[in-house]
Protein backbone atom coordinates (compact mmCIF):
# COMPACT_ATOMS: atom_id res chain seq x y z
CA UNK A 1 0.00 0.00 0.00
CA UNK A 2 1.25 3.47 -0.90
CA UNK A 3 0.34 6.30 1.47
CA UNK A 4 0.37 9.68 -0.26
CA UNK A 5 1.96 12.11 2.17
CA UNK A 6 4.55 11.46 4.86
CA UNK A 7 3.64 13.86 7.65
CA UNK A 8 1.07 14.03 10.44
CA UNK A 9 -2.09 12.54 8.95
CA UNK A 10 -0.13 9.96 6.96
CA UNK A 11 1.42 8.74 10.21
CA UNK A 12 -2.04 8.26 11.70
CA UNK A 13 -3.02 6.14 8.71
CA UNK A 14 0.15 4.08 9.14
CA UNK A 15 -1.05 3.05 12.59
CA UNK A 16 -4.42 1.96 11.18
CA UNK A 17 -2.77 -0.02 8.38
CA UNK A 18 -0.48 -1.71 10.89
CA UNK A 19 -3.36 -2.59 13.21
CA UNK A 20 -5.33 -3.91 10.23
CA UNK A 21 -2.48 -6.27 9.36
CA UNK A 22 -1.06 -4.37 6.37
CA UNK A 23 2.73 -4.28 6.61
CA UNK A 24 3.95 -3.74 3.03
CA UNK A 25 3.76 0.05 3.10
CA UNK A 26 5.62 2.94 1.53
CA UNK A 27 5.02 6.69 1.46
CA UNK A 28 5.15 9.32 -1.28
CA UNK A 29 5.88 13.00 -0.70
CA UNK A 30 7.10 15.26 -3.51
CA UNK A 31 5.94 18.47 -1.81
CA UNK A 32 7.81 18.70 1.49
CA UNK A 33 11.29 20.17 0.97
CA UNK A 34 13.12 17.84 3.35
CA UNK A 35 11.81 14.34 4.00
CA UNK A 36 13.55 11.32 5.52
CA UNK A 37 14.42 8.34 3.34
CA UNK A 38 12.34 6.16 5.64
CA UNK A 39 9.74 6.61 8.36
CA UNK A 40 10.57 4.93 11.64
CA UNK A 41 13.60 3.37 9.97
CA UNK A 42 11.38 0.90 8.13
CA UNK A 43 8.95 2.39 5.63
CA UNK A 44 10.46 3.91 2.44
CA UNK A 45 9.56 7.46 1.45
CA UNK A 46 9.47 8.06 -2.32
CA UNK A 47 9.95 11.64 -3.50
CA UNK A 48 10.04 11.23 -7.29
CA UNK A 49 6.82 10.80 -9.27
CA UNK A 50 8.50 8.63 -11.91
CA UNK A 51 9.78 6.26 -9.23
CA UNK A 52 6.29 6.15 -7.76
CA UNK A 53 4.85 5.24 -11.16
CA UNK A 54 7.18 2.23 -11.28
CA UNK A 55 6.08 1.13 -7.82
CA UNK A 56 2.43 1.47 -8.80
CA UNK A 57 2.96 -0.88 -11.75
CA UNK A 58 3.66 -3.63 -9.22
CA UNK A 59 1.12 -2.60 -6.59
CA UNK A 60 -1.27 0.19 -7.65
CA UNK A 61 -3.26 0.61 -4.42
CA UNK A 62 -2.92 3.92 -2.60
CA UNK A 63 -4.62 5.95 0.12
CA UNK A 64 -4.51 9.71 0.65
CA UNK A 65 -2.52 10.66 3.74
CA UNK A 66 -3.12 14.40 3.62
CA UNK A 67 -5.94 16.32 5.25
CA UNK A 68 -8.26 18.89 3.75
CA UNK A 69 -11.00 18.73 1.15
CA UNK A 70 -10.24 19.99 -2.37
CA UNK A 71 -6.54 19.18 -1.98
CA UNK A 72 -7.37 15.50 -1.42
CA UNK A 73 -9.18 15.34 -4.74
CA UNK A 74 -6.23 16.96 -6.53
CA UNK A 75 -3.86 14.47 -4.94
CA UNK A 76 -6.07 11.54 -5.92
CA UNK A 77 -6.28 12.69 -9.54
CA UNK A 78 -2.51 13.14 -9.70
CA UNK A 79 -1.76 9.64 -8.44
CA UNK A 80 -4.45 8.00 -10.57
CA UNK A 81 -2.87 9.68 -13.61
CA UNK A 82 0.35 7.69 -13.04
CA UNK A 83 -1.36 4.36 -12.50
CA UNK A 84 -2.64 4.47 -8.93
CA UNK A 85 -5.85 2.83 -7.75
CA UNK A 86 -7.59 4.77 -4.97
CA UNK A 87 -8.52 2.73 -1.91
CA UNK A 88 -10.58 3.27 1.23
CA UNK A 89 -9.34 2.49 4.74
CA UNK A 90 -11.42 1.66 7.81
CA UNK A 91 -9.90 1.24 11.25
CA UNK A 92 -10.80 -2.02 12.95
CA UNK A 93 -11.49 0.16 15.99
CA UNK A 94 -14.28 2.06 14.22
CA UNK A 95 -17.94 1.01 14.33
CA UNK A 96 -19.64 0.99 10.93
CA UNK A 97 -23.29 0.01 10.52
CA UNK A 98 -24.01 -3.24 8.71
CA UNK A 99 -27.34 -2.17 7.23
CA UNK A 100 -27.58 0.29 4.36
CA UNK A 101 -24.31 2.09 5.08
CA UNK A 102 -21.89 2.68 2.20
CA UNK A 103 -18.66 4.59 1.64
CA UNK A 104 -16.78 5.21 -1.60
CA UNK A 105 -13.17 4.84 -2.69
CA UNK A 106 -10.65 7.04 -0.94
CA UNK A 107 -12.63 7.49 2.26
CA UNK A 108 -10.77 6.85 5.51
CA UNK A 109 -12.56 6.09 8.77
CA UNK A 110 -10.40 6.46 11.86
CA UNK A 111 -10.31 4.92 15.33
CA UNK A 112 -13.38 5.39 17.47
CA UNK A 113 -15.65 6.73 14.73
CA UNK A 114 -19.25 5.57 15.06
CA UNK A 115 -21.30 5.31 11.88
CA UNK A 116 -24.78 3.87 12.22
CA UNK A 117 -27.15 2.47 9.58
CA UNK A 118 -28.28 3.96 6.26
CA UNK A 119 -25.35 6.36 6.10
CA UNK A 120 -23.90 7.29 2.70
CA UNK A 121 -20.35 8.65 2.45
CA UNK A 122 -18.89 9.86 -0.83
CA UNK A 123 -15.42 9.57 -2.32
CA UNK A 124 -12.25 10.70 -0.58
CA UNK A 125 -13.75 11.71 2.77
CA UNK A 126 -12.12 11.76 6.20
CA UNK A 127 -14.28 10.52 9.07
CA UNK A 128 -12.04 11.33 11.98
CA UNK A 129 -11.47 9.93 15.44
CA UNK A 130 -14.49 9.69 17.79
CA UNK A 131 -16.87 11.35 15.35
CA UNK A 132 -20.50 10.18 15.17
CA UNK A 133 -22.63 9.87 12.03
CA UNK A 134 -26.20 8.99 12.94
CA UNK A 135 -28.83 7.24 10.83
CA UNK A 136 -29.61 8.45 7.31
CA UNK A 137 -26.72 10.92 7.15
CA UNK A 138 -25.45 11.69 3.65
CA UNK A 139 -21.97 13.10 3.03
CA UNK A 140 -20.72 14.20 -0.39
CA UNK A 141 -17.28 13.82 -1.93
CA UNK A 142 -14.02 14.98 -0.34
CA UNK A 143 -15.51 16.17 2.92
CA UNK A 144 -13.73 16.17 6.27
CA UNK A 145 -15.43 15.37 9.57
CA UNK A 146 -13.07 16.32 12.40
CA UNK A 147 -12.54 14.52 15.73
CA UNK A 148 -15.55 14.48 18.02
CA UNK A 149 -17.98 16.01 15.51
CA UNK A 150 -21.57 14.76 15.70
CA UNK A 151 -23.89 14.62 12.71
CA UNK A 152 -27.39 13.72 13.83
CA UNK A 153 -30.08 11.92 11.87
CA UNK A 154 -30.80 12.86 8.24
CA UNK A 155 -28.07 15.51 8.04
CA UNK A 156 -26.91 16.15 4.46
CA UNK A 157 -23.47 17.57 3.68
CA UNK A 158 -22.47 18.53 0.15
CA UNK A 159 -19.04 18.16 -1.47
CA UNK A 160 -15.80 19.75 -0.16
CA UNK A 161 -17.20 20.73 3.23
CA UNK A 162 -15.24 20.58 6.48
CA UNK A 163 -16.88 19.99 9.87
CA UNK A 164 -14.74 21.18 12.77
CA UNK A 165 -13.76 19.40 15.96
CA UNK A 166 -16.67 18.78 18.37
CA UNK A 167 -19.18 20.54 16.10
CA UNK A 168 -22.79 19.34 16.29
CA UNK A 169 -25.18 19.41 13.34
CA UNK A 170 -28.79 18.93 14.41
CA UNK A 171 -31.22 16.53 12.69
CA UNK A 172 -32.29 17.15 9.07
CA UNK A 173 -29.98 20.15 8.60
CA UNK A 174 -28.50 20.55 5.11
CA UNK A 175 -24.97 21.91 4.70
CA UNK A 176 -24.00 23.24 1.28
CA UNK A 177 -20.98 22.70 -0.91
CA UNK A 178 -17.56 24.08 0.07
CA UNK A 179 -18.54 25.12 3.60
CA UNK A 180 -16.61 25.28 6.87
CA UNK A 181 -18.32 24.46 10.15
CA UNK A 182 -16.21 25.87 12.97
CA UNK A 183 -14.94 23.85 15.91
CA UNK A 184 -17.58 23.52 18.62
CA UNK A 185 -20.34 25.05 16.51
CA UNK A 186 -23.94 23.91 16.94
CA UNK A 187 -25.69 24.10 13.58
CA UNK A 188 -29.45 24.43 13.93
CA UNK A 189 -30.46 25.46 10.40
CA UNK A 190 -29.41 24.94 6.80
CA UNK A 191 -26.15 26.48 5.58
CA UNK A 192 -25.89 27.59 1.92
CA UNK A 193 -22.91 26.92 -0.33
CA UNK A 194 -19.56 28.62 0.33
CA UNK A 195 -20.27 29.68 3.91
CA UNK A 196 -18.19 29.52 7.07
CA UNK A 197 -20.22 29.33 10.29
CA UNK A 198 -19.19 29.39 13.96
CA UNK A 199 -20.75 29.60 17.40
CA UNK A 200 -23.79 28.40 19.33
CA UNK A 201 -26.07 28.59 17.50
CA UNK A 202 -23.87 28.70 14.41
CA UNK A 203 -23.88 31.93 12.43
CA UNK A 204 -22.16 32.87 9.17
CA UNK A 205 -18.94 34.85 9.47
CA UNK A 206 -18.14 35.14 5.77
CA UNK A 207 -18.69 33.74 2.31
CA UNK A 208 -15.97 31.49 0.91
CA UNK A 209 -16.71 32.57 -2.68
Amino acid sequence: MVVIGAKGFAKELLEILYENGVHEICFFDDVTKVVPKTLYGKYPVITDIEELAEVLKLSPNFIIGVGGTVIREKVAQKIISVGGRLQSLVSNKASVGHFGTTYSDGTVILNGAIITNDVTIGEGCIINKSSILSHDVTIGNYCEVSPGARLLGRVIIDDYTSVGTNAVILPSVKIGRNCVIGAGAVVTKDVPDNQAVVGIPAKAINSKC
